[in-house]
This record gives structure tokens, C-alpha cells and sequence, in this order.
């Protein structure tokens, strides 16, 4: 029981400290609705970023409502792996089976133009993410072809500076420009996992 208290209270201090803008009443309004799932059951995870969420929604809604309608109708399993398997106006769905990393081959990455929505649907594939943007430094330059730059901890970060999340079918995970994240790692155990990731263009 002391040792369940102890747990709990460090995932406490996680929350406080996971930098997470307070979204409006109209967007926590919006959200709990949560009629833009268009019926899919998958749920998002509990510390996506509202306020963000809710105006590129209102930016595109009829785009978004087609990809979720397109992830509620489909059999993920059924799916060839591929790069594209469907586009919408701005937007791409690419069908994954990823072989999971050692913490020592997996990289933090930015995405400056791009919305990552990720659902893995089989086994469970350890994320984590960070919006504190001062621990952290470049590693390499900005790519604008392929919308991506990794950065390094300058030093080992505090347990309230970023959050893990080992990931389940039941979940999916949207990540902004804003969401310095880090995939394909290591949950469970070593495995093979089928990933779809939905490239969604993000605008100012």
C-alpha cells in the first residue's frame, strides 16, 4: 500500500509539472462531446493538448471528420503496410509494422508542419513527450523536406518534465508541433507492432 501511495503521488507530480495549456470552456466543451470521434470508440490520450486540437478542427472540419470516420470503419489488421494508402485534402494514412528500439536507437523529434495521429493496434510501443522545450537541445538542423528535427536532453531530465506512455489499442496519440515526442521504443518487450500513423497538415 506505501509503495502504491509513493506511485501515485510521483504520477502526480508528472501531471503538474507536463506543461499543458488550460483549454476554453468552448474547446472542453467541444471535446467532451466528442462528436468529432464520429463514433469510433478509440479514445485519446488523457493529456492531448485541447486547445490545439479543437482549432485545427475548426480549420478543417469535414477533413477530420472523414479521417475518423475512415479509422472507425476500418480492420487495421486487414491493411497492406505502405506509405499513403489513403489522402485526403491534407492529410495521409500510413500503415506500419514497426519493430521496436532500445532506448538508445530512438530519437526525439519536432515536427514543424505536420500533425502526427498514432494508433497502434497491436502490442504496445513505449512514447514519450515533452513541451518543455529547455531541457532539451538540437541535434541536427531543421529538414524542411521531410519536416523533422531531433533534439537531445541537455542533461537527464526530471520526471516532471516529460511523460511516457506506453501505448494501447484502445488509444490513440496526436502530437503537435508543439509535442516534442519520441517513438518506436521498447514497452513490454521486444516486438513487432502494427502502427497506423495519420500525417495531418497543421496550420497557423
Amino acid at each position: 500500500m506505501k509503495r502504491l501511495s509513493i506511485l501515485l503521488l510521483m504520477w502526480a507530480f508528472v501531471l503538474v509539472g507536463f506543461a499543458q495549456q488550460q483549454p476554453s470552456a468552448e474547446a472542453q466543451q467541444w471535446y467532451k462531446k466528442g462528436a468529432w470521434r464520429q463514433g469510433w470508440k478509440v479514445k485519446p490520450y488523457d493529456q492531448m493538448d485541447v486547445e490545439v486540437f479543437y482549432q485545427q478542427y475548426q480549420k478543417h472540419p469535414a477533413m477530420y471528420d472523414s479521417i475518423f470516420q475512415w479509422l472507425r470503419s476500418i480492420d487495421p489488421l486487414k491493411l497492406e503496410p505502405g506509405s499513403g494508402v489513403v489522402k485526403w485534402s491534407h492529410a495521409r494514412a500510413n500503415v506500419q509494422d514497426l519493430a521496436l528500439r532500445t532506448p538508445e536507437n530512438t530519437q526525439w523529434e519536432q515536427h514543424h508542419k505536420a500533425i502526427d495521429l498514432q494508433w497502434v493496434v497491436t502490442g504496445s510501443e513505449r512514447l514519450a513527450v515533452t513541451r518543455d522545450t529547455t531541457i532539451l537541445e538540437p541535434k541536427n538542423k531543421y529538414n524542411p523536406k521531410k519536416d523533422v528535427q531531433n533534439f537531445k536532453f541537455k542533461k537527464a531530465p526530471t520526471a516532471e518534465q516529460y511523460i511516457l506512455l506506453d501505448s494501447e489499442p484502445k488509444k490513440f496519440y496526436l502530437f503537435f508541433p508543439s509535442d516534442i515526442h519520441e517513438c518506436c521504443g521498447i514497452a513490454r518487450k521486444a516486438e513487432t507492432v502494427r502502427k497506423i500513423v495519420v500525417k495531418i497538415d497543421y496550420f497557423d
